[in-house]
């Protein structure tokens, strides 16, 4: 199972159609939004990444929806072996310089 998070940029004018629609989606749900700034953040729900990328275009098509861009994540089989505990994660990230940390999750790199 993968869950992601959605960064939404959308027109005002459109608002409550488009919140409607991101929810209609099958496995999308609109979580937080604010119509004076026009976004909208939505997570998805997946089984796979082509899934989670299907779900994303569906999102991008909505008429009066400017941008949407995959944020975060989360996939249950990049963890399963994980023997880190929450907390520990937290630390390590809270502390560590951002110099030294390595981006991964480029979502290109899954497309076929």
């Amino acid at each position: 199972m993968n869950i992601s998070s959605i960064i939404i940029k959308a027109k005002q004018e459109k608002w409550e159609e488009i919140l409607l629609a991101i929810n209609a989606i099958t496995n999308a749900e609109v979580a937080l939004h604010e119509k004076d700034k026009s976004i909208i953040i939505a997570t998805i729900e997946a089984n796979d990444t082509q899934e989670e990328i299907q779900i994303l275009q569906k999102i991008q098509k909505i008429h009066g929806v400017l941008s949407a861009d995959m944020h975060l994540t989360y996939s249950e089989s990049d963890l399963k072996d994980c023997k880190m505990q929450a907390d520990k994660i937290a630390e390590l990230i809270d502390t560590t310089p951002i110099e030294s940390m390595q981006y991964s999750g480029d979502i290109k790199k899954f497309l076929k």
